[in-house]
Order: structure tokens, then sequence, then C-alpha cells
């Protein structure tokens, strides 16, 4: 958004310190990002506080939002004091939302989100000016931050919201009001802040509560979580599935294990070059959206055409004739299994091998959930490999449904872990490469696939 310091000033409800028509393009939190356009606002966060970067950011940037003013600011520099920097990001994004008339998408569920972001986007785009949240940025800071960045021209925007505790949707909702509310899924993801699964859909129900009066919400008609939470939803409800009748449901369905999916979604003919059942879920809620904002049906053809998998996340990669496939981004139970699931249907020369490390977040039952993911391998996999100390309930597991000791294999860290994949995987073999981000199995990746820095 192109806006002066003076508008600034009026949009975050702070003080306009000199600078008045100085005018900026971006906004930016990371003094490392700036460009001559930018705004810089100094946030403070847990470890680092922005304004210790400021005289940084300020030899490039068009000027900052501070909540201290330093000396010495260097002339032509647009200021402006507020009370609290994350408050103005925030207030920025709601007085944008309000001047600007495009459509606000929002994204949440337990996974999926950035996959059902990405591919939403690509189909919208294929005939309206679309922006999109970058990464996974779907927080109190990162969300504001996508819509402070919408260009003059967008149409449609969408965006992930993400939360960790209750409360915190409702806020980023209640900022922006979106005109549509996506739901992926509810499963048993931040478990630890929360303590149940029904606890966890309250919370996703913040996103419905909040979207615009006379908004649409688009429910997976096939996760109960969802369309238990969705039940006093006042507005327009379009509902996409698999197992159970929907508005968009896909049928004549052949998965072809990695090689991908054809569908076909009301009399559409369709073929997903992602594999995997979530795929295919995540792209059904993005026809739905997508036909919910009047996208042709030609329009979404061509966007299902153009989708590709983001970076480690479920990018399939040759190391020397074996397959690996790299979905080392992050990791839950729900969509380990899922995972697993696709493995098993894969047609594969070789040997099914699964590297699986420690799934974080999941509180003081994380060791149960690890045996009972373990315990839930399929028993078409060959050699399940485990990285880090939480992995060593999920072998456990393993071996409570038959797997021998000579199947399993554990190591503490991914370095040593790719070390003897490097001597064990042969031309033919299926690698499967997951974990919570955390646990950096991406090292493995690179060790394998010599892919270091590849996008």
């Amino acid at each position: 958004m192109h806006l002066t310091f003076r508008q600034l000033a009026g949009m975050t409800g702070g003080e306009l310190v000199q600078g008045a028509d100085v005018a900026t393009g971006s906004v930016v939190i990371d003094s490392r990002e700036v460009r001559a356009d930018s705004v810089f606002f100094a946030i403070k966060g847990d470890r680092l506080d922005g304004h210790q970067f400021l005289s940084q950011a300020l030899a490039t940037a068009s000027g900052a939002v501070v909540s201290q003013v330093p000396e010495n600011v260097p002339a032509g520099k647009g200021i402006v004091r507020v009370n609290d920097t994350t408050i103005a990001l925030q207030n920025l994004a709601r007085s944008i939302r309000e001047r600007y008339p495009f459509t606000l998408i929002a994204i949440t569920g337990s996974a999926g989100k950035t996959t059902t972001k990405e591919m939403i986007a690509t189909l919208a785009g294929s005939e309206r000016r679309t922006f999109k949240s970058w990464g996974n940025f779907n927080n109190l800071i990162g969300c504001p931050l996508c819509i402070d960045n919408t260009p003059d021209d967008a149409e449609v925007v969408v965006s992930e919201m993400g939360m960790n505790h209750k409360g915190e949707i409702a806020r980023l909702a209640g900022l922006t009001h979106p005109d549509i509310g996506v739901y992926t899924n509810v499963g048993p993801v931040h478990i630890e802040f929360f303590g149940t699964v029904e606890k966890i859909a309250e919370a996703k129900r913040e996103l419905l509560e909040n979207v615009k009066p006379g908004g649409t919400i688009v429910l997976n008609a096939d996760n109960e979580y969802v369309m238990n939470i969705s039940g006093g939803f006042g507005g327009r409800k379009v509902t996409y599935g698999i197992d159970h009748d929907a508005g968009f449901r896909g049928v004549n369905i052949r998965e072809r294990g990695l090689l991908g999916t054809t569908f076909e979604v009301s009399g559409h003919p369709f073929e997903l070059s992602l594999p995997g059942r979530h795929n295919l879920e995540n792209l059904l809620a993005a026809i739905a959206t997508a036909r919910t904002i009047g996208i042709s049906w030609e329009g979404i053809e061509r966007g299902v055409r153009a989708l590709k998998p983001a970076y480690h996340r479920g990018i399939i990669l040759d190391a020397g004739g074996a397959t690996i496939y790299d979905d080392t981004y992050n990791s839950n139970p729900y969509a380990l299994g899922r995972a697993l699931d696709l493995m098993a249907q894969a047609d594969v020369a070789g040997r099914r091998i699964a590297v699986i490390g420690d799934m974080l977040e999941l509180g003081d039952k994380e060791l149960d959930y690890h045996r009972e993911a373990g315990r839930a391998i399929p028993k078409s996999v060959d050699t399940v490999i485990g990285v880090g100390k939480r992995s060593r309930a999920l072998l456990d597991g393993a071996r409570e449904t038959g797997f021998e000791n000579g199947r399993l294999h554990h190591f503490d860290d991914a370095q040593s872990a790719g070390g003897f994949l490097e001597t064990f995987i042969r031309p033919g073999d299926l690698v499967l490469i997951k974990a919570s981000r955390g646990i950096g199995l991406d090292r493995i990746v690179n060790m394998l696939a010599n892919v270091e820095g590849a996008h």
C-alpha cells in the first residue's frame, strides 16, 4: 500500500514526529529486509527489540514507526511515534481493510493451511489480481503484516490464521473481518495448550464468529469437529469433501500414490500432481472457495495445472535412483498418519523407508502420541528410522504391532541418521522424511539429494 507518513500516523493511531509527506510502499519488521520505500516497524519481541536495529534500518528505509523516538533522526525520514508498535501494525491492517475493497479469504485448521492457501491463491489468481501471505506468516504479527503489504490493486487477499492459544484467532479475525473463512480440519495440534481436541475446535470457531456480516464459511464435510462448530453460523455455508455429501464433492477418485490423483468435481475432471488424499482435500477446499468468489471452471482448471508443492512440503527428489519424499517442514500425528498412508499406496520397486523425527508441541502426552503413531505405521513399510529422543516411543509402538528390531533404527540427530541412510538406501527405494521443523530433517534431504539451498 502506498501511504505517506501523515496517513500512517492517522491509520496507526500514532503521532507524526517528522516527514509528513514522505511516501512508503512496503512495511517491514526485519531491518535486513528494508528497501528504500519501506517503513520499518520497531517491534518489541520476546527476544529482540526492533529499536536496537533502528539506525541500521533508517540508513535505507523511508522511515519508521517507533515507541521510542531516537536522538538524531536523519533528515528526510518519516517518523511516527506510537505507544505499542505491535498494536500499531495491527491498527494499520484494520485501517487498510476498511479503506480498500479487496475480498479477504482467511484459512484456519490443524493441518493443510499453507498448502490450501497456496492452492486458493493459484486458483483465484487465474482470473483476479491476488495477493497471499508469504510462508506461514499466520500469527498476531504475520497476519497484519500481510494485510499491511497488500498492493493497491489487489482484488483478492488470501491469508492463514494460526493459533497456539484461545483468543488469538478472535484477535486476528476481529481486526480484519474476512469475507470468507475456510476450514481445513481440526485435530490434535498444539494440544499441550488446550488439553482436548474439542477445545481446539472451540478456539478455531473464533474465525467463523468474526467473518464479515453476510460472509461465507467453507467447511470440510468429512471432519466432524469442523461441522459441529459451524452449527450456529447464520451466514452462507459452502461444503467440500470426499466421504460425505457436500456441495463440492470429489468423486471417481483414482489415487496414484506419489504420482498424484485424478478425480471429478461437479462433472469437471481434474488431475492433481500433488500426491495424497490430504492434498485432494486441500484442493477441494480451494475449488469450493474459488467458485464462491466467482472463478470460472476454466480458470480453476488452469490453476490446478499450475499447482506445485511448497518447499519441504511434499517435494519429490531423486537420490541416485531412490525417490525422496521431502515432507520435513512440519509434523503432527494427523499429518504423519496421512503421509504414511500415502507411502503405503505408492507403487514402489524397492523398499519403503520411513524416516520419522520427533513431533513437537504435543504436551505432556507427547510420548503416548508418538507410541500411537508408531502403532499405526502400515505393515508395508519395510524400515522405520526414528530421529530424536521422542521417536524412541514411536519405535516402541511399531515394535508392539509386530515390527522386528531389524526393521527399526534410532538416531539422536539428523546428521547421524543421514550418514546411515547414505549407505543404506538403494535405487528403487522410496524414502519418506518427516518431522517437526525444529528437528532439522531437511539436513538429511540435503545430504541424500544434494539439494542444499534448492527451492
